[in-house]
């Protein structure tokens, strides 16, 4: 895993709050200033994982016929997966639908029905990136018809993660104490600290649909260059000060 630095505060912000004059025998509570800094933090990592979809449509003039081609395409395509060493459990339906195509007459005529369209899509976990592209042409070649949604990801985006947090901190404690210093006061004890939380899914390195007309019969596999994820984390916190 390669790390790379870094970010700094974002937005920071000082209070002072001066004590109002005490009248004779009235108890006023001290309040203490403090300092308010966000911080940013910042790691690189290498993806090792991939989610793809591989899409099936045929086209019949009777919805049953389309379906049925549709599904022996799409078995075709699974058969494939297994073969070039995908676990079932990698692989989930996406989506199945067969409906209508209509053409409209115009000039007060309804529409008919001029045949039927039938789609299914598979999501794929793929654990090795360099089966990437030749799982793209194999798929193709046994008439997957869309390659939708690649998404890059990392088995490591948790310690990433972590990581990111780390650096945010020390980079909103590094701004906590230069305002302090700077106004004439000595960085406190912790008052408060929040992140914007982790986000759900695979973290997508590029996210596009791609529909390939790329024959089988050529001698080098689609090429793909997954690239890098960048983890970013930001943090608020909030310190006492003291003289």
């Amino acid at each position: 895993m390669r790390s790379s630095c870094f970010a700094i505060s974002v937005a920071a912000a000082f209070a002072l709050i001066l004590l109002p004059k005490q009248a004779v025998g009235q108890h006023v509570p001290s309040t203490v200033p403090q300092i308010i800094t966000a911080g940013r933090g910042e790691v690189d990592i290498k993806p090792d994982r991939v989610r793809m979809e591989f899409g099936v449509e045929t086209r019949a003039a009777s919805a049953a016929t389309a379906a049925a081609e549709n599904g022996r395409r799409q078995r075709a395509v699974l058969d494939t997966l297994l073969r070039l060493g995908i676990a079932r459990e990698q692989i989930q339906t996406a989506n199945l639908q067969v409906t209508p195509e209509m053409v409209y007459p115009g000039q007060g005529q309804p529409p008919k029905v001029s045949g039927y369209v039938a789609r299914n899509s598979v999501r794929v976990e793929v654990f090795k990136l360099e089966q990437t592209g030749m799982l793209v042409d194999a798929s193709l070649a046994k008439g997957a018809t869309n390659i939708m949604g690649l998404q890059f990801y990392s088995s490591q985006a948790a310690e990433a993660r972590r990581e990111a947090l780390v650096r945010a901190v020390k980079a909103a404690r590094l701004d906590a104490e230069a305002m302090a210093m700077a106004a004439g006061y000595q960085l406190g004890s912790l008052v408060e600290i929040s992140s914007a939380g982790p986000s759900d899914g695979p973290m997508p390195m590029n996210i596009e649909m791609v529909r390939s007309t790329r024959l089988a019969a050529s001698a080098e596999p689609t090429p793909v260059n997954p690239g890098e994820l960048k983890v970013v984390e930001t943090v608020s916190v909030r310190w006492a000060v003291k003289q």
